[in-house]
């Protein structure tokens, strides 16, 4: 399955993110690739030359922040979807395969230490929620 996404950040900058497989069923964590893109309309191209065609498409807009905490160098997002109410935050940090369930106990601490916990958090992705709104 092919999964891509441009995202247009407040930054000013957008990028292409392959989301591979699940690897952890409660957070529905996932490993990512990302590249910086400097013409999306060149990129669709490029996939739809390929043969992929778009099933949905939306904005996405974030805005990152770096920072460091339990050891490790970790990624605020804040994130905002026009066609969906509110903001959202994602957390995150590279790790090897073999670190995932410690970087994701690392992960809900510092959410914890934002008042963050288990009840406010989502697995429905983005792409989902964009199509329930559109029903």
């Amino acid at each position: 399955m092919f999964v891509s996404a441009f995202d247009a950040g407040w930054e000013g900058h957008e990028s292409a993110t392959y989301k591979d497989a699940t690897v952890d069923e409660r957070s529905g964590s996932k490993p990512e690739h990302e590249t910086r893109v400097e013409d999306s309309q060149e990129a669709h191209s490029i996939l739809q030359g390929l043969g992929y065609v778009p099933v949905i498409a939306f904005e996405k807009r974030c805005r990152n922040y770096e920072f460091e905490a339990r050891g490790r160098q970790l990624l605020a997002t804040l994130v905002r979807v026009p066609e969906i109410d509110g903001t959202f935050l994602e957390v995150e940090t590279l790790v090897d395969e073999d670190d995932v369930t410690a970087a994701l106990d690392d992960v809900r601490a510092v959410l914890a230490e934002l008042g963050i916990g288990p009840e406010d958090l989502t697995r429905e992705t983005y792409t989902g929620a964009v199509a329930a709104q559109r029903g």
